[in-house]
């Protein structure tokens, strides 16, 4: 399974401090004086930073933020929970990058205050056992999303109107092939180290990948399913152009550059086994990661 979490620490701006004698509860003009200079310095550098991290950062909203921190409870309590809430967060964030919906944050929130609550802490095969419920939930939420359901629905449609072209065959599986060039010799097997010449397009025809000016070599056990089994189907010196539907390519959780679901279309050229000792480099199409 992809990991949808990283936690990240950063810093703005350090500035050394020395030690300040004076009425903690008060101000003077000198403090005065100090809180304009801090104020004037801190906000050039995070200005900088800001502008450089985005050029079209609302500033209003970047000190809103920074005014809540600034002035919030600084117990180590309440520290604590900032920190985690920054990595929940990126949680929601990543969940609804890689699902195209979000979670539903009340109900998250809910089942985390109860989990924290609980005045018997939960062992490690209860937890390691509740994380093994989080993939086929994820992938379950996956299908679901907007874009896969749209992506599932074009590459059938692509699909059935492919089925009134003779010149295509489907396999049981459900890929759909047109043979440029038969090649010669015997066919591959799902053992083989194949040296490949191809091309990767979405149905708009727009490319997402290609070989390049040499041959790749692909180990037939590591590419989607799809692609193996095109290959599996050709000789040395074979030429096709395969249609191969999102579930035997890169499925719900897609790759890069590839949505969800997506039905992709591959032109092939087989140029024979790589017998070559060292392994074949994983690339595009890997396998997807789960």
């Amino acid at each position: 399974m992809k990991k949808i979490l990283a936690i990240v620490a950063t810093g703005l701006l350090t500035v050394g401090f020395v030690g300040c004698n004076g009425n903690a509860g008060g101000s003077s003009e000198a403090m005065d004086s100090l809180s304009m200079a801090f104020g004037d310095l801190y906000g050039a550098g995070m200005g900088q930073q800001l502008r450089g991290m985005d050029s079209t950062v609302n500033m209003e909203q970047a000190l809103k933020g920074m005014e809540y921190i600034a002035n919030a409870d600084t117990s180590k309590n309440f520290m604590a929970g900032l920190q985690m809430g920054m990595q929940i967060a990126q949680l929601y964030a990543g969940i609804e990058q890689q699902c195209g919906m979000p979670l539903n944050k009340s109900l998250f929130m809910k089942h985390l205050r109860e989990a924290i609550m609980k005045t018997t802490p939960m062992g490690q095969e209860e937890m390691m056992a509740m994380q093994s419920k989080i993939e086929p939930l994820l992938n379950k939420a996956m299908e679901q999303s907007p874009k896969a359901i749209a992506n599932k629905k074009a590459g059938d449609e692509y699909m059935a109107k492919l089925k009134n072209d003779k010149s295509y065959t489907f396999t049981k599986s459900g890929i759909a092939y047109k043979v440029i060039n038969a090649g010669e010799g015997k066919n591959f097997s799902d053992s083989d180290v194949v040296k490949v010449n191809y091309v990767g397009r979405h149905l708009d025809g727009t490319e997402f990948d290609k070989s390049g000016e040499n041959p790749q070599p692909f180990n037939l056990k590591q590419v989607i399913p799809g692609f193996a089994e095109m290959i599996q189907l050709m000789k040395p010196g074979s030429k096709v152009t395969v249609v191969i539907p999102g579930e035997l390519a890169y499925g719900p959780q897609g790759n890069r550059g590839i949505e969800p679901n997506e039905t992709l279309i591959f032109d092939i050229e087989t140029v024979g086994v790589d017998d070559t000792p060292k392994p074949a480099r994983p690339q595009m199409p890997a396998r997807p990661v789960k």
